[in-house]
């Protein structure tokens, strides 16, 4: 009895300790004033954190994840009109009324998961010290705030029984007069003031400006950022999208990094030396999200084509899914159909299926509705006319990834093909699919195997 006492009591004294060393569980009524937001942010680096501070995280939350995740992607364009109202933040009992209803037809359909997009530009869906109030949630750069809209929609979510996870753009930031319009105050607009830092650390590719993986310190506000969001919410995955090197950029996006390489190290291709910068942010990311909080799930969604992701993105896939430390996860965007004459869907899921040699990496497979709702893949050869011809294609993709090994789940893009975000109208287009495959989505259980 008395030590089942010390336990209790030292369970409630981690609590105690948590609540003061994280305060950081915010109320939504908490406002953000202008372009600086002032919640109090818990800004501690990874090496910072002590092992009592770890206990007391994870004594505060422990990530729920289904063993059959059954996810779907809420992207900015879906949530922007629920966010927004014309160019200003929409009333919170406003958004509250349209976000249960978008949550609920979720549920409804036989998801489980939520894949919320919660960074596309270097800005935040949320009021953040390191990133900027984006224009998908306050109509415009440089705004606050008046509530909390991420705080929100966890506590929703998780009312309803989701699990959510939190979707960044690791490396896309804004256009350059987006930039000018917010506060000097956010790293991002620091970097682009500083001659020594723009265009080095901060890089322009088609009037758009990312962040070059190869310096520390664009890696460092990567991992910043997406640790304040575990410090900040009950989220239950850090999830990261497919935008790793901007396609199309030339030698000289990072060309002084890659010189300055080559006069210390062993010769390494531009392509290889990129993949390893984006090897060590995802290794970083990963670390931080364990230390963080180890019940969270870490996972990145590629494209399906691996030629693509390998050569031209920098994204080593194949790493990955074959070392520890990198991934929970891997979720193939396999946008396309039976009869694609280049990738069916099929040999890409098999593709990542084999890639997998390590125990602790699953596999979800990314699907969209965006072909069923369009009628037309110009892309896939003979196969061209598949989704106009067939109805059932999803439902037939959703029965083959029980043939896959290290299958734990599917995800699909993304809410605007179910159903208009603010009125919740079903999206003609893709009822029948939807008629098909739902039922079975609510059924379907996979028995996914370790390596």
């Amino acid at each position: 009895m008395r030590k089942t006492l010390l336990i209790l009591l030292g369970g409630m004294m981690l609590v105690a300790l948590a609540s003061v060393l994280y305060p950081q569980r915010k109320n939504s009524n908490t406002s953000v004033d202008g372009n600086t937001a002032i919640l109090e942010v818990t800004e501690t680096t990874s090496q910072e954190i002590t092992k009592e501070e770890q206990t007391a995280m994870n004594v505060i939350y422990r990530a729920h994840n289904p063993s059959n995740i059954k996810a779907m992607w809420l992207s900015q364009f879906d949530l922007s009109p629920i966010y927004t109202d014309g160019n200003h933040q929409r009333e919170e009992q406003d958004y509250r009324v349209l976000l249960s209803r978008v949550l609920d037809r979720v549920v409804e359909t036989g998801i489980n998961t939520v894949i919320v997009q919660v960074r596309p530009n270097m800005d935040s869906m949320y009021p953040s010290k390191i990133c900027p109030m984006s224009k998908y949630v306050v109509g415009q750069y440089g705004e606050g705030a008046r509530y909390d809209p991420f705080d929100i929609l966890v506590e929703e979510a998780h009312t309803r029984g989701l699990s959510v996870h939190a979707w960044i753009n690791p490396l896309r930031g804004m256009l350059t007069d987006e930039i000018l319009k917010i506060s000097n105050d956010y790293p991002v607009r620091q970097l682009y003031n500083d001659p020594q830092t723009r265009s080095k650390i901060l890089v322009e590719h088609e009037g758009r400006w990312y962040l070059n993986p190869a310096y520390a310190e664009a890696r460092e506000l990567i991992v910043s950022g997406a640790r304040e969001i575990l410090l900040n919410y009950n989220v239950d995955g850090l999830h990261m999208d497919d935008y790793f090197y901007p396609s199309g950029c030339t030698d000289s996006f990072d060309e002084d990094a890659y010189v300055d390489y080559l006069k210390n190290a062993e010769p390494m291709s531009l392509a290889s030396f990129r993949r390893e910068q984006i090897n060590i942010l995802v290794r970083e990311l990963y670390a931080m999200v364990k230390q963080t909080n180890d019940s969270v799930l870490f996972g990145i969604s590629p494209g399906g084509n691996m030629d693509t992701n390998y050569n031209r993105l920098g994204a080593d896939v194949y790493t990955w899914c074959s070392e520890k430390g990198y991934i929970d996860y891997i979720c193939p965007q396999v946008y396309w159909g039976m009869e694609h004459e280049t990738y069916d869907f099929v040999k890409v899921c098999q593709t990542f299926d084999e890639m997998i040699k390590v125990d602790g990496v699953r596999l979800l497979i990314g699907m969209t509705l965006g072909k069923a709702k369009s009628k037309y893949d110009p892309y896939a050869g003979i196969g061209q006319w598949e989704w106009r011809d067939h109805s059932d294609i999803l439902y037939r993709c959703l029965q083959y990834t029980k043939a896959l090994k290290h299958c734990a789940g599917v995800s699909y893009f993304c809410y605007q093909y179910f159903y208009d975000p603010v009125s919740g109208v079903s999206v003609q287009e893709t009822s029948t699919e939807r008629s098909l495959f739902v039922p079975f989505l609510k059924e379907i259980q996979w028995n996914a195997t370790d390596s």
